[in-house]
């Protein structure tokens, strides 16, 4: 999207970089303060045009990136790093970024290496492209190989400032005092939707060495707000939390052999308000216990959990990242204390048996749940015959007030192993009642997978990746999360080409930060909190570098996605290409590159939002010394 940005602290910091690399590259300093700087400045001829407004253009202009480095009087007593950049953009640099993105980002030190340090960090960034993220689907992998958070795409604008101190007195608790404060807005393309965010965040913490056990505590109190416009109802809806949390851990060893043992007691406060549901509060207090006991044949570990107050948890976790929820999850009185007894004898070289006996007593809504289970592990590594495969596996018995409920079964399954120039790696696990919420909501998860790799000569080789994840509830048919996603990456010396194909479907919450996977049932959920998805995603990425100093890339991928709640319901569908083509003449790279792009809604009330861009310049680059 070339949408031109009046000439913002980007544009100003790249001036600065010129001036400070003396227009060739160099230290500047003026009395006690130097400062280095590198980076890149670029002359660009642009076009684009679109169905977007201001998108219409051709323009010469300037854009760049650079890092500035510096110190006042010393480094120890004042340091700063600045890292500017303008107009960056797919088409016009390595920068994924659909839009022409401007902003900076810095860091203050003072007095580092001192007992008593601090530090300042800001950063802002205008026009950059993000995401409105589908859980499970990821983008086609680049030049590293690895994927990233793909869905709907949207334009951000953002700022953020963060303070911190710490006294670091020898022989005293350490005491650490942190401040940010952030704010932004999104819009996702081809809607009406937006979405305005502001978090602030106060932290104290505190460390501290008593003979040999390790003490530290701490306070956190996190405000979030969010406001989303454009939704379903056409309404706009608002939601707001604030978090407390206090936290305290001892570590420290048994006097037994080599035992040890962990304490922890948190307390969490939240309220949310959202606009649907109107005001929620709540109190969660957890104590985590642990001893390690290194008994010479057959080691025993015994750990406790008490949390009083189960589903407010999973809001807590919500509000405290910053995920504020737009429906206020909501929770009945609820309360959990669990007690688990394990160890493991070797039993031959290569056999490994464990057993465990696990209690859990819970509280929820009026009526009390308690179940217990008791299980045998197995492990065994193959050596002749099979070799590369290693088995987990175990049963266990669940019984509850009411009688035995049935015997489950855990299972891992792994196999690694040459043959000629084949790598060939594979795993399966099952788990039953593993995240179990309440007894009364048993989850099953299902994860297999592997990657086959060939060697084809020393300078080409052939990867593929497959990987599957199932979760679902025994007793809720309909309700759980799916995803699959494959990968074939093939490099050589000069070039590499890669694709993806990624599917997931499930339930999920809307929050400030987009879909986030739940692990309750929708039948927990208050009315309105849960979001059904489903989407898939593919594309590729080719780079070649067909001479020394040329490098030619290019790349499309696809999505489609659809959501259904009370305040969410669409289909969607993005497609994007684009290719970049630089060479290197000593200090001076030519450029050029070409987006196309195309985002539909169906609940947008527009037709498909549409944007074809290009450029071409020459970009200098500058070495400091």
């Amino acid at each position: 999207m070339k949408i031109r940005l009046p000439l913002p602290a980007g544009l100003c910091g790249m001036a600065l970089l010129w001036a400070l690399s003396g227009g060739a590259a160099g230290q500047a300093s003026l009395g006690d303060l130097h400062a280095t700087a590198t980076g890149r400045l670029m002359t660009l001829y642009t076009g684009s045009w679109g169905n977007l407004a201001g998108t219409d253009t051709h323009s010469l202009g300037l854009g760049g990136i650079g890092v500035i480095n510096g110190d006042y009087y010393n480094p120890n007593f004042l340091s700063f790093s600045v890292l500017p950049y303008y107009n960056r953009s797919q088409d016009d640099s390595d920068s994924q970024s659909i839009t022409d993105a401007s902003g900076y980002n810095g860091t203050a030190n003072i007095f580092r290496g001192s007992h008593f340090p601090g530090f300042v960090t800001f950063n802002q960034t205008w026009n950059q492209s993000g995401n409105f993220g589908i859980p499970g689907l990821t983008s086609a992998p680049g030049e590293t190989g690895v994927p990233t958070i793909a869905g709907l795409t949207t334009v951000n604008n953002s700022h953020g400032l963060g303070v911190g101190w710490s006294a670091l007195l020898p022989g005293l608790p350490t005491l650490s005092v942190g401040y940010s404060d952030s704010a932004g807005d999104s819009s996702l393309l081809g809607s009406s939707q937006t979405t305005n965010t502001s978090a602030r965040n106060f932290n104290v913490s505190s460390t501290y060495s008593l003979d040999r056990y390790y003490l530290t505590a701490g306070f956190v109190h996190l405000n979030n707000s969010t406001e989303f416009s454009g939704l379903e109802n056409g309404e706009t809806e608002s939601a707001d939390g604030s978090s407390n949390q206090y936290r305290f851990l001892a570590q420290g060893p048994v006097p037994y052999r080599k035992s040890n043992m962990s304490l922890s007691l948190t307390r969490s406060t939240y309220n949310t308000n959202d606009s649907i549901g109107g005001a929620n509060y709540g109190t969660t207090d957890t104590v985590n216990g642990m001893v390690n006991l290194m008994f010479p044949k057959a080691p025993v570990s015994v750990s406790t959990v008490y949390t009083d107050n189960l589903l407010g948890s999973i809001e807590q976790q919500l509000v405290s990242s910053g995920q504020v929820p737009l429906v206020a999850l909501g929770s009945p009185e609820s309360r959990s204390v669990s007690v688990e007894a394990s160890t493991f004898v070797n039993v031959l070289p290569r056999l490994l048996v464990g057993a465990y006996v696990e209690r859990t007593q819970q509280f929820f809504d009026g009526e009390d749940f308690g179940a217990t289970r008791v299980g045998v592990n197995v492990n065994y590594s193959f050596v002749h015959g099979l070799k590369g495969l290693t088995f987990y596996g175990g049963v266990f018995d669940n019984a509850t007030q009411q009688g035995n409920a049935r015997l489950g079964f855990i299972g891992n399954v792994a196999y690694n192993r040459y043959f000629g120039k084949w790598r060939v790696e594979s795993f399966f696990r099952y788990d039953q009642d593993t995240e179990t919420l309440l007894t009364t909501y048993t989850t099953s998860t299902l994860n297999y997978g592997g990657s086959i790799k060939r060697q084809i000569n020393p300078d080409c080789t052939w990867v593929n990746v497959a990987n599957f994840v199932k979760s679902g509830f025994e007793q809720v048919s309909g309700n759980g999360n799916h995803a699959e996603s494959f990968v074939t990456i093939l490099t050589w010396k000069k070039a590499s080409i890669s694709g993806i194909y990624t599917k997931s479907n499930g339930t999920a919450i809307l929050t400030s930060a987009g879909l986030v996977n739940t692990t309750l049932p929708s039948q927990v959920l208050p009315p309105g909190a849960a979001t059904l998805y489903n989407g898939r995603n593919y594309g590729s990425t080719v780079m070649m570098r067909p001479k020394r100093h040329m490098v030619i890339s290019g790349s499309w991928s696809k999505a489609f996605a659809n959501t259904s709640s009370p305040i969410l319901l669409t289909n969607s569908g993005t497609t994007n290409y684009y290719g970049f083509a630089g060479y290197e003449f000593r200090k001076l790279i030519f450029q050029a590159g070409v987006t196309k792009f195309t985002q539909s809604i169906s609940n947008s009330g527009t037709g498909p939002t549409m944007l074809t861009s290009y450029s071409f310049g020459i970009q200098r680059w500058f070495k400091a010394f």
